[in-house]
């Protein structure tokens, strides 16, 4: 078990004032969420920014025409050779 998740709160209690923000991830093949308050006026932003960089890529795309993009890529999935099966991930 990782570094960070060595204490866990069984409750979360904040200000109604104050931000709560989750971040979705993936450890050791368990679905979790990490719950964190906001503690400043940065704390967010600085936070987020990942995920706002993710969801501009979004916003990249907006101009393609769709069924072509669609085409494209369902035709690069068949020319594609398949990636062989993963046996072990060492991290």
């Amino acid at each position: 078990m990782s570094k960070m998740h060595a204490e866990r709160a069984k409750s979360l209690v904040v200000q109604r004032t104050q931000a709560v923000i989750a971040i979705a991830l993936i450890e050791d093949g368990r679905e979790m969420d990490i719950y964190t308050v906001e503690t400043s006026a940065e704390a967010p932003a600085t936070l987020l920014d990942s995920v706002q960089d993710a969801l501009s890529l979004a916003g990249a795309w907006s101009d393609l025409d769709w069924d072509e993009t669609v085409e494209s890529l369902d035709r690069i999935r068949h020319e594609s050779r398949p990636t062989p099966p993963i046996k072990s991930i060492d991290v």
